[in-house]
């Protein structure tokens, strides 16, 4: 009973930060740009400040007005007038043939000359914009990021290539959700899934200017789950309003900066590991904690885990040793 109760404050908590984590962050900047309006701001400090809060504005005007400016021309401007032409140069008797055939070309073709190339764009720069607003954002709560001294550049690489093709086939893991015939459990285990994978999105940030591995990563997250439940959850249920891939990133991208800003300002290193008690006859009260972990990524990890392991052996190099590195290997020429 008290680790249920533990479990649903933690996943309220969650739920609450990840709303409110962002206006906190900013209450707690402007207090703290306010005591320093008395005296002289660094011209360091300074010019950070205007980085942090144009690429905000920036991220937002791309994914909130260019990008979902242009999916709206494209779908309720340019495609109707393509039809309409259509219409009126094609006779009646081969109406059906525009609906068929032309309007998909049509779809296709300028989705890939435009819409295509203006996602793309956008997906770049927020790759660049959303790092450099978490990484300016961390070191204003906590100072400089920490660094793993034993960690080189190649197992960086590493770290970040194994995350990126994990989180993919996690949510191809989330993807496949969908096909459960039951509608409820079906739409109840896919936000479950897609929760996880928007916390881990905002939270990497955060966690990784700690110095964690990927695989502590992990395991700080799924040994919290109820709290990281929670704070992806209300991002999942935002999501969800927009059906269509194209109008679902561009939200994405829009709303995503404040879910990194509320995952900065969150306490959530300092959550105790989710415990229960479990019998065992060698205790002397009969009962034993034991960590509540659910293993959710497991098989993204062991997937991702072979995939590297068969490229690492097909393209294997001559005169090589191996290197142990968390739970795949890398392989370094001498």
């Amino acid at each position: 009973m008290a680790t249920l109760k533990v479990c649903l404050i933690q996943f309220l908590n969650g739920f609450k930060d990840s709303l409110v984590g962002c206006i906190k962050f900013f209450q707690r900047q402007n207090t703290i740009l306010a005591s320093q309006a008395s005296r002289a701001i660094g011209k360091k400090q300074l010019s950070k400040n205007d980085k942090f809060y144009t690429n905000l504005i920036q991220s937002c005007i791309l994914n909130g007005v260019f990008l979902f400016l242009c999916i709206c021309i494209f779908n309720f401007i340019l495609m109707p007038v393509l039809n309409l032409i259509a219409f009126k140069l094609i006779s009646a008797s081969n109406h059906n043939l525009i609906n068929n055939y032309l309007n998909p070309c049509f779809q296709i073709l300028f989705s890939s000359v435009w819409i295509l190339p203006v996602f793309l764009l956008c997906k770049l720069f927020n790759l660049i914009w959303h790092q450099e607003i978490a990484d300016i954002a961390y070191e204003f709560k906590y100072g400089k990021s920490k660094t793993n001294p034993n960690q080189s550049f190649s197992d960086l690489i590493a770290d970040i290539v194994f995350s990126v093709t994990m989180q993919l086939i996690f949510l191809i893991q989330s993807s496949l959700m969908s096909l459960i015939p039951t509608l409820w459990l079906s739409t109840l285990l896919g936000h479950f899934h897609t929760s996880f994978l928007y916390a881990l999105y905002a939270f990497e940030y955060k966690l990784c200017n700690k110095g964690l591995d990927i695989e502590k990563r992990i395991e700080h997250i799924e040994l919290r789950w109820p709290y990281y439940w929670g704070f992806g959850l209300s991002m999942s249920l935002i999501l969800s309003v927009a059906d269509a891939y194209i109008y679902n990133a561009a939200l994405f991208g829009f709303i995503f900066p404040a879910f990194i800003l509320s995952a900065i300002e969150s306490d959530s290193e300092k959550l105790e590991p989710i415990m229960y008690l479990k019998h065992d006859l060698n205790s002397e009260t009969g009962y034993r904690t034991h960590q509540f972990r659910i293993r959710l990524f497991k098989l993204s990890i062991y997937v991702t885990d072979y995939i590297f392991k068969f490229f690492m052996k097909r393209f294997k190099p001559k005169n090589t040793k191996p290197v142990q590195h968390q739970s795949f290997t890398i392989r370094k020429t001498n």
